[in-house]
């Protein structure tokens, strides 16, 4: 009897070991999965965004581009009338990007800086020619929080959506109406392409990483950008979408934007 006694524990003993690893094995699975889509993820991220610079020339507007002023610093933040790290459009080295979306998300970085009360955040959509298509103005707090920002055309305003195979020119301005010369410029192209059906098909079938995969093999710079900044939104502690990020900003020149601390205070401007 204490041998049945002894050899009834072990069984429980094996079933509950064996019950354990059942319950385990597909969150190990899971997390496994996750992990190699997460390296296939930056692997598709190409080292150089673009093979070769492609030619850009936004329209005239008489106003500095990613303006930048030398000074020092104030704590770990910058006073506009010394602004030592400028923002800086999160575009392509040629300044132009290509989206298949009809009204596309723009970002830029924004250093932590300090404002006297009552500027605001102009953007400014043209078209090839310089015509102004749209603007819309924001208010500003006293102190911008370092981290990456973006900005969503939003489709109820009176703009048609973008034509395909044109050229136009967005722009993020930083104004202080009482002194202009701490305004401040960041500039970025966008040319919407066509759409293969080939591609609509495989973007309804995929998850938002594997789209961000299939938008870097397809050169669409800002259906990229902005999947890939909102995943590291929900995701901050995810060390792979870390790296993609990095990756991507450092294949369009923006190495010292991607050492920093880009999603702490991260926001997006709502429209």
């Amino acid at each position: 009897m204490a041998w049945l006694t002894r050899s009834s524990k072990f069984t429980l003993l094996m079933v509950a070991l064996a019950f354990s690893l059942a319950v385990n094995l597909p969150a190990q699975v899971q997390a496994q999965a996750s992990f190699s889509l997460g390296r296939e993820l930056i692997e598709k991220i190409p080292k150089h965004w673009e093979s070769y610079l492609s030619e850009y020339n936004p329209p005239p507007t008489g106003e500095p581009s990613d303006l930048g002023r030398p000074g020092g610093t104030r704590g770990d933040c910058y006073y506009i009338s010394d602004l030592k790290t400028p923002p800086v459009a999160l575009v392509p080295l040629s300044g132009m990007g290509t989206t298949l979306a009809e009204y596309p998300t723009f970002s830029w970085y924004m250093p932590c800086i300090v404002f006297a009360s009552g500027l605001y955040l102009n953007l400014v959509f043209k078209n090839a020619d310089g015509k102004e298509l749209y603007s819309v103005k924001y208010p500003l707090p006293d102190t911008v929080d370092p981290g990456i920002r973006s900005i969503t055309i939003p489709p109820f305003v009176n703009l048609p959506p973008l034509e395909v195979n044109q050229n136009y020119h967005w722009q993020v301005r930083l104004i202080d109406p009482g002194d202009s010369s701490n305004n401040i410029y960041i500039d970025g192209g966008v040319k919407r392409v066509e759409e293969d059906p080939n591609l609509a098909q495989l973007l309804k079938q995929a998850t938002p990483q594997q789209r961000v995969a299939i938008y870097a093999n397809d050169r669409l710079w800002y259906e990229t950008l902005t999947t890939l900044v909102e995943l590291r939104r929900q995701s901050p502690n995810d060390e792979n979408l870390k790296e993609a990020l990095h990756k991507l900003l450092t294949s369009v020149g923006l190495d010292p934007i991607a050492k920093k601390p880009l999603f702490e205070q991260a926001s997006r401007t709502n429209n």
